[in-house]
């Protein structure tokens, strides 16, 4: 199975996307998911380094750079696969799957979007580039940094899209009706924290957070106490996330992924 999340605005939330997904994602072997990152050599040393999923790092010019090549094969592999391409490769990156038709290749591209006129033109502009290759029943909308305090519904946040939606459904058969074709992310104070701190959401949900709980209220040190009380907030946090949207994220994926494969 291969997963590609890509928008051709940068600032998406791409890679929070896939990271996301290469974390929490079934895998269809033994093997762990992989996490291709489309992007200059040597320019994401920074990036999180994960234990839940393997990565790799592809930088090419064109479809005839041996790079590409190894990228392709990639794609050919058992497994799940999922690309996140980087801001700058995004227009090479198209220019090259199209020349190579690997478009074919995708079992299901994901479009991460925020609200704003913006990001919903660029979109359509996208999407009308790949209306001949790749069928609408592949594609699904990624919703993110959804603002509960601030708009009653997702629909009021990310009104561009959702007053279009029936231009959209008619120019390239996506129906944004059906709740099966996007998924919401919210603004996350967790997911930023576990950016910063360069570990991912998963390893955070993972944690047992009655173990930190417990070490918290024996702590008597204020100041140690202090960091455990911490801890304790982001891994809530993360897991209260998790529960409200990943799960749905992932469900709807999987559901995505196991229509495309009959």
């Amino acid at each position: 199975m291969n997963v590609l999340v890509i928008n051709l605005k940068g600032g998406a939330a791409k890679t929070t996307n896939a990271s996301l997904i290469a974390s929490f994602l079934p895998t269809t072997n033994k093997e762990q998911n992989l996490l291709i990152e489309i992007d200059k050599i040597n320019e994401s040393d920074s990036k999180i380094k994960s234990k839940d999923y393997k990565s790799v790092q592809v930088d090419f010019l064109n479809e005839s750079d041996q790079s590409f090549l190894e990228f392709e094969n990639y794609l050919l592999d058992e497994g799940v696969k999922i690309i996140d391409v980087g801001a700058v490769k995004l227009e090479i990156f198209h220019k090259s799957m199209t020349a190579a038709n690997l478009y074919s290749t995708i079992d299901l591209l994901i479009i991460p979007s925020m609200d704003g006129s913006d990001d919903m033109l660029v979109a359509m502009s996208f999407l009308q580039t790949i209306r001949d290759v790749i069928t609408p029943d592949r594609i699904m909308f990624s919703f993110n940094r959804f603002n509960d305090h601030e708009y009653t519904s997702h629909e009021e946040q990310f009104s561009s899209f959702f007053d279009k939606k029936s231009e959209i459904k008619k120019n390239f058969g996506i129906d944004l009706s059906n709740e099966d074709n996007y998924y919401i992310l919210k603004d996350s104070r967790a997911i930023k924290l576990s950016r910063a701190k360069k570990c991912t959401l998963k390893s955070l949900v993972d944690t047992d957070a009655d173990a930190i709980t417990a070490a918290q209220r024996a702590e008597k040190d204020r100041v140690k106490r202090l960091e455990l009380t911490r801890q304790r907030s982001l891994i809530l946090s993360s897991q209260n996330f998790y529960n409200d949207y990943v799960i749905n994220m992932i469900e709807k994926i999987m559901f995505k992924l196991q229509k495309s494969s009959k």
